[in-house]
């Protein structure tokens, strides 16, 4: 439950992976790999991938052997994503 909207469910993802399926609809959600990409994370930063993200096929195949490469938390709501911690944004999502 979230304080914006009691419907929202919270997911832990380092407990519950998310699946390639799930990882592919973020990326759309969000309309590119650069507003999911954790840039701060050690392969992003060995890859070069704060200058050129990577391609989403390859996000994906990296995010699904290591999760903090996403930004957190992401708020997804009719199809539409909110990556980061922009409070405006997300209330945007459920106004």
């Amino acid at each position: 439950m979230h304080e914006l909207d009691p419907e929202v469910e919270d997911r832990n993802y380092a407990k519950q992976p998310l699946t390639k399926a799930e990882l592919e609809r973020i990326v759309s959600a969000a309309g590119s790999v650069a507003a999911v990409l954790n840039t701060r994370h050690k392969v992003a930063k060995e890859q070069g991938w704060k200058e050129k993200p990577p391609s989403k096929t390859a996000f994906v195949k990296a995010a699904l052997e290591e999760n903090n490469l996403l930004r957190r938390p992401i708020v997804i709501a009719d199809g539409r994503a909110v990556v980061g911690r922009n409070e405006d944004e997300i209330r945007a999502l459920f106004g």
